[in-house]
This record gives structure tokens, sequence and C-alpha cells, in this order.
């Protein structure tokens, strides 16, 4: 038994000879040295975010919604669609080095720029370089949103810092801004949090040519 598993929960080979019959336990456990995915390692790219500052970001995940049906005295359930569920992450702000301009900032221009004016917004004379010329009121559309986001891609990485997992999401657009509370009872960071809905995610598995 020795050697099995060792503090990082490696498993070294078959061990059927070991295993007690009869239980619930499979008679035969064969694996390579691997070591257990850690909650840490991860890269989520987002155009105009540094991933250095992106501290945490939940994974897509789904729901399939049923239907039930019923047939004499027996009840049967259907699936009838499938719904992807949002997805939020977390953003400490920066102010100074390297950094143009806030993080919120960043998140209030791509609304402003693509999106949305606001209501006192003159259509009639927009400066556009050295020239003043018709604006026009911008729709809040999905393509609008869409472009203001860019893609987003997650990634779960090994300990090697190379990627395991990567997850893409399709037709992603931002649904929430929310800024944390400031307080002159606390030191602590700021950040923003960040919720985005999307249509469907795909998912792409390190020396797998499959994607799910």
């Amino acid at each position: 038994m020795a050697n099995l598993f060792s503090k990082f929960g490696r498993a070294d080979g078959p061990r059927s000879q070991e295993v007690n019959k009869g239980t619930v336990t499979p008679n035969t456990l064969v694996s390579f040295n691997s070591s257990l995915q850690q909650s840490f390692r991860f890269l989520l790219t987002i155009r105009g975010v540094d991933v250095a500052f992106i501290t945490s970001v939940s994974r897509p995940s789904y729901t399939i919604a049923t239907e039930d049906a019923k047939l004499l005295n027996w009840s049967f359930s259907y699936p009838t669609n499938i719904t992807w569920e949002p997805i939020s992450f977390s953003i400490r702000e920066i102010f100074e080095g390297y950094s143009l301009q806030t993080v919120l900032g960043l998140f209030y221009k791509k609304l402003t720029d693509y999106s949305w004016n606001t209501p006192d917004f003159n259509a009639a004379s927009v400066s556009v370089g050295n020239s003043v010329g018709l604006g026009y009121n911008k729709d809040l559309s999905k393509l609008s949103l869409k472009e203001s986001l860019g893609d987003i891609m997650i990634q779960t990485l090994n300990t090697d810092g190379e990627a395991v997992e990567t997850w893409r999401l399709h037709g992603a657009f931002i649904t929430s801004v929310k800024p944390s509370q400031l307080s002159y009872d606390q030191d602590s960071l700021t950040s923003v949090d960040v919720t985005v809905k999307y249509d469907y995610a795909t998912l792409e598995v390190a020396n797998s040519s499959q994607q799910y």
C-alpha cells in the first residue's frame, strides 16, 4: 500500500491485488502521475484588462430545463432547453504605473464609446478630431455590447503554467458593473465586480483534439 497516494493526491499504478473484493471500491486503479487542480491557477483574458489584477472568476455552468409528462400512472421528465448561467469576475483597481485610466473608467468607456449616450447628448454637434460633425444616438444593442467587451477566454493552468482547460464564451456582453463600497472604516483595496451573460460556451482540453 506504500506510495499509492502522495500528499498531492497522486496515484502510482494498478493495485487490483490490494483492494478488498466485494466492496464499492473499484478493484483496479490505474493512473499516471499528476497533481490536483487548484483554484488559484487561472487566467481570464479580456480586452483592455491586465490579467494580473483579476482576483476571481466563475467558470461557465449550465442548467437543463425539463418538462414532466404523465402516461397513465407513470410520470416522465423530458429535457426542453439548456440555459448557460452568467459568470462574474472581480478586478482590483489600480491608478498608477502603466495604466492609462482606472479600471472602473475602462468599463464605463466600454459602455459609452459603443453602446450608450447620456440623456443630455447633443446629436447635432460632435467633435471628431479637429472638426465638428453630426453625431448619432447609440443603440443599446447586443452587437454593440459584444463589440465593446471583446472576446472572453478563461483558462485553468497546471503547475508549469500551461493551459489545461480553455473556456470560450460566445455572444458575451456585460450586464452588471458594481464597484466596491468606499469607507473611512477600512483600508482594503477597492475592486470592481462584473457580471457577464452569454449565449453558450465551448471547452477545449489540452492534449485533446475534441472540442466540448
